[in-house]
């Protein structure tokens, strides 16, 4: 059975996505825990982000600092918090989140949003980034 970020990538699931190639794919996140809150994932099935091979590793870790160098930009931000999970699917995955000291969030976010951003809010923020990539 495919879990819900493999559907993502075979384009099965809608998803926001904001960056694609060949080895990997970024999209906001559905409950985000701060606004621009994105995940990164290898389109290359891995359980565990230590299972991956080198080079898949290698360009994993390339892409995503790529992508947090666009979050810096597009949200004028302190720094970019990486965070690697992953009981919640299965499928190695990346969540990066902007941030600024200060923000109320704590060392690590770790609830979605409330109340829940909109369709609209969404949208906004997947301009924002897109404009800097």
């Amino acid at each position: 059975m495919k879990d819900i970020f493999c559907k993502i990538i075979n384009k099965e699931v809608q998803a926001d996505i904001i960056y694609e190639d060949k080895n990997v794919i970024s999209f906001l996140d559905i409950n985000p825990f701060v606004k621009g809150h994105i995940l990164v994932i290898p389109k290359k099935h891995y359980k565990w982000l230590w299972d991956m091979n080198d080079k898949d590793y290698n360009v994993l870790m390339d892409r995503t600092k790529y992508l947090a160098d666009v979050l810096r930009q597009a949200f004028d931000t302190d720094w970019v918090e990486m965070v690697v999970a992953g009981i919640g699917v299965e499928h190695v995955h990346i969540h990066l989140m902007p941030r600024k000291i200060g923000d109320g969030f704590g060392e690590i976010p770790v609830k979605p949003l409330e109340p829940k951003l909109s369709d609209r809010e969404m949208k906004e923020i997947r301009e924002r980034i897109k404009r800097v990539l």
